[in-house]
């Protein structure tokens, strides 16, 4: 892997850890409308780096957030 491939890397990551920072310290339940904007956000992520490691890293953390979405709804 070359110095490139790995920065680009670096930020897929971080982009993915902006984005869960992003949508984790919200309030929850969300309202659909947040839950519209998260899909949107994190296609336009995946979009952006292509490939699986990033279209796995979006499921990771929709999911992280959608467990939340689930605890604060007990």
């Amino acid at each position: 892997m070359t110095e490139n491939e790995l920065k680009a890397k670096y930020n897929m990551f971080t982009d993915s850890w902006k984005f869960y920072r992003k949508w984790a310290v919200m309030e929850f339940p969300l309202t659909d409308e947040q839950w519209s904007q998260i899909v949107e956000e994190s296609h336009e992520i995946r979009d952006k780096y292509g490939g699986k490691m990033i279209e796995y890293l979006m499921i990771a953390v929709t999911q992280g957030l959608d467990e939340m979405e689930r605890q604060a709804r007990r």
